[in-house]
């Protein structure tokens, strides 16, 4: 049993978070509860288009982990993590609500990034054996629109130094909220034989190489998936690649295409996303971009090309009356070269607190910003053996 308090404070940004958390923990099934309060951001944006380097209300908090969130300065209180979970050995079983992040990309997944708004699970499990892995979760998605489900299946393989992934999702609104509830059944068998494909599916396809210290990796996000649609018909899909290297010191290098109205539907209630935030990177779509980062010890040093089009995230195709194929990314486009320079921290104890501080200077060469972020966390643990 452990009670933790801990806070993460940005001047710069003019944030602040007090979140007090929860957790009770055995060998194999644990709880854990956490409520963020007295906090100056918010995720919550509705239902307008969200690019992060267009709202004036967005600013980097922590650059690592969470590259642009929103901030408001105002009282909230959010509940971001609240579950259970139960492990079995051969299989483990969460439920409840959190965040969820697969792939090897750091800076640009195109499945779940982790960075969106958390989901209230029924159920989110994995197990497998030898090369074998199988991952599959049901939610509750935070939403405008009542009734919003996702489902999502996953197989790995690993063999040799590879592994494979193929996952299979679907976002879906409507009274039958247990339709694809079934972890077992092919989510396009279900949409394509029985009353309506008013469902939005995915696939989802990653592979990575290992060689001792050298990772390189790639994933494709087909959206419907429409890499087989016929003319007039816009494709809706994503790439992104990288390498990454890990000893003494640390090297991700990732690049990234998603094109225009890939994530959205023409229900506009079945996007993915949660309360108006993409579950997949902060870029959301019709974009370019390119992102190097380097540490060595707590030192770092990033640097990072975006090219953004003008289609709005959540904007589907079939809604916008425009062609299905254009000069990409669309026009009118912007862009940004932001360099960057900083420490991750250091981190102090004294007993049971600790202190870690962090900063970074940002600098966007072709629009001439300057973006400091300073940010420090402390943590407060309490824990007692019942």
């Amino acid at each position: 049993f452990s009670l933790n308090l801990y806070s993460r404070n940005n001047p710069y940004a003019g944030f602040v978070e007090f979140t007090p958390q929860l957790s009770i923990k055995e060998n194999n099934f644990g709880v854990l509860v956490s409520i963020s309060a007295f906090n100056g951001r918010s995720r919550l944006l509705g239902d307008r288009d969200w690019n992060p380097y267009r709202e004036y209300s967005l600013e980097v908090v922590d650059w690592k982990e969470e590259p642009i969130i929103s901030k408001y300065p105002i009282f909230e209180a959010l509940q971001y993590r609240a579950f259970g979970w139960l492990d079995g050995g051969f299989i483990k079983v969460k439920v409840g609500r959190d965040y969820l992040k697969i792939g090897k990309p750091l800076r640009y997944p195109l499945f779940f990034s982790g960075w969106g708004y958390p989901l209230d699970w029924f159920y989110l499990a994995e197990g497998g054996f030898e090369g074998l892995r199988g991952y599959f979760g049901f939610a509750r998605v935070p939403s405008n629109y009542e009734n919003k489900r996702l489902a999502f299946q996953r197989l790995e393989w690993e063999f040799w130094n590879i592994k494979l992934g193929i996952s299979e999702m679907v976002v879906y609104t409507r009274e039958d909220t247990w339709k694809y509830a079934n972890p077992f059944v092919l989510y396009y068998v279900v949409q394509r034989r029985e009353s309506d494909n008013d469902d939005n599916l995915f696939l989802h396809l990653d592979i990575s190489l290992n060689f001792k210290n050298l990772e390189i990796f790639g994933e494709f996000m087909g959206d419907d998936p429409s890499v087989f649609h016929g003319e007039g018909q816009a494709p809706l899909m994503g790439f992104t690649g990288g390498i990454r290297w890990e000893g003494e010191n640390f090297f991700n290098l990732e690049a990234s295409i998603v094109l225009p109205f890939t994530y959205a539907h023409f229900t506009r209630k079945n996007n993915f996303d949660a309360l108006g935030l993409p579950l997949s990177n902060f870029l959301g779509q019709d974009y370019i971009s390119i992102y190097a980062y380097y540490s060595k010890g707590s030192l770092f040093s990033d640097i990072e090309y975006i090219l953004h089009g003008n289609t709005p995230f959540g904007l589907a195709f079939e809604n916008s009356g425009l062609p299905p194929v254009a000069e990409f990314p669309r026009e009118p486009r912007e862009g940004w070269l932001r360099v960057g320079f900083g420490s991750e921290g250091k981190e102090f104890r004294f007993g049971s607190a600790n202190l870690k501080t962090a900063f970074r200077l940002g600098v966007d060469l072709i629009n001439g910003n300057v973006s400091p972020s300073w940010s420090f966390l402390w943590f407060l643990s309490w824990g007692k053996k019942i």
